[in-house]
């Protein structure tokens, strides 16, 4: 469930042009849940920080075509290609 909430996240945060601006708040919602994020990019790696509806707070960091961080202080690691795949319902 991690990597498919998070699929729809980073997805969605690669379509944001390379030259987004710092703390460009964005939301989205999963499964009944939504989540509230802000991105911003330090040199090469885009970090995604937020919440969910329930509180829970996540951080992503994106470089490349991996995307690592945590989810409710659990560690998260994916490839940008399995986040597109989960996100197709594949």
């Amino acid at each position: 469930m991690f990597k498919t909430v998070f699929a729809t996240a980073a997805l969605s945060l690669l379509a944001v042009p390379a030259v987004a601006q710092a703390n460009d708040a964005r939301e989205f919602s999963h499964e009944g849940v939504n989540y509230a994020y802000t991105t911003q990019q330090k040199g090469k790696v885009t970090v995604i920080d937020g919440n969910t509806s329930a509180g829970v707070p996540f951080r992503l960091y994106v470089k490349g075509d991996r995307v690592s961080g945590t989810y409710n202080s659990r560690y998260v690691s994916f490839t940008t290609a399995e986040a597109a795949k989960l996100n197709l319902g594949q």
